[in-house]
């Protein structure tokens, strides 16, 4: 197993238990709304959760529920309404290196290597030549890249790009990694690997996420708590603590996900969601 560069060593929080922090981010009665007048529209209506460093939390419903407007908020992207947005305590700023932000589409530069891509937020913000390689070639190496450092993005798969996009946030050292349906373009077969691919970062590094996805199987196997919104106005109707983010890597994936503990989860959040498209 890899040890995070010196540089990484320094802010990596205890594991992902965070039972130390248990308001590291915080939505506060979190209203968002667009338009004004009668043509104002309510995406988030009162959203209110907390969760610890180190979680792994997954939100799941139906389209135009408002998941990615709740991400953008705590990106940076978007002010709220009403309400607060807080990461250990304090209002979140505009968007900063602290909180990497993963999108659907790897967004990377087609010109750049992969060796220079990964380092582009690090030398944009003015850190050592030195300082920059050790953490491009740490997190390279973690995502099973550093053997192509010298191609270019074309030259990769579709699966190997996101590993690149998610590396470029990583080596930004932040807080929080936002992933906005990272794996929603992938094949069944490489969205698993992808999967898997990922839990392995968030253990070796104890990096506190927030993951957006459709795909209800893919968010009761990824995350510690999984957080079901309801159709526009976006509530939260429930969130679930889930077990199987901690068993990845002791258990085979296809084995958690065939168990009777995990299909019982995840049909009790399909039924959450179902329950509220059909009332």
């Amino acid at each position: 197993m890899l040890s995070p560069p010196s540089s990484v060593a320094a802010d990596r929080p205890a594991g992902p238990a965070g039972e130390s922090d248990p308001d590291f981010v915080a939505f506060r009665d979190l209203v968002i709304e667009f338009g004004t007048g009668e043509w104002t529209v309510r995406a988030l209506d009162r959203i209110s959760l907390t969760f610890a460093r180190g979680e792994f939390v997954c939100i799941v419903g139906p389209s135009g529920c408002g998941k990615t407007t709740m991400m953008q908020t705590l990106a940076g992207f978007l002010a709220p309404t009403s309400g607060r947005v807080e990461v250990e305590g304090k209002p979140v700023g505009p968007p900063g290196p602290d909180r990497g932000v993963v999108f659907q589409q790897p967004a990377l530069y087609p010109w750049l290597t992969v060796e220079a891509n990964a380092g582009f937020g690090p030398r944009m913000r003015g850190i050592g030549r030195a300082e920059t390689a050790e953490t491009v070639a740490h997190y390279l190496k973690l995502a099973g890249l550093w053997e192509f450092r010298a191609r270019y993005p074309y030259e990769l798969s579709g699966g190997m790009q996101q590993r690149l996009a998610i590396v470029r946030a990583l080596a930004n050292h932040p807080r929080l990694l936002l992933m906005d349906e990272p794996f929603g373009a992938l094949d069944a077969l490489t969205r698993e690997k992808m999967q898997e691919e990922l839990h392995g970062v968030w253990r070796r590094t104890g990096m506190t996420i927030l993951f957006i996805t459709h795909s209800v199987e893919e968010a009761v196997y990824l995350g510690t708590q999984v957080v079901v919104m309801s159709p526009r106005p976006g509530r939260i109707l429930e969130t679930i603590a889930v077990p199987f983010a901690r068993q990845a890597g002791d258990r085979d994936i296809r084995a958690i996900k065939g168990s009777a503990d995990f299909v019982a989860t995840r049909e009790r959040v399909l039924s959450l969601i179902w329950g509220m498209a059909h009332d």
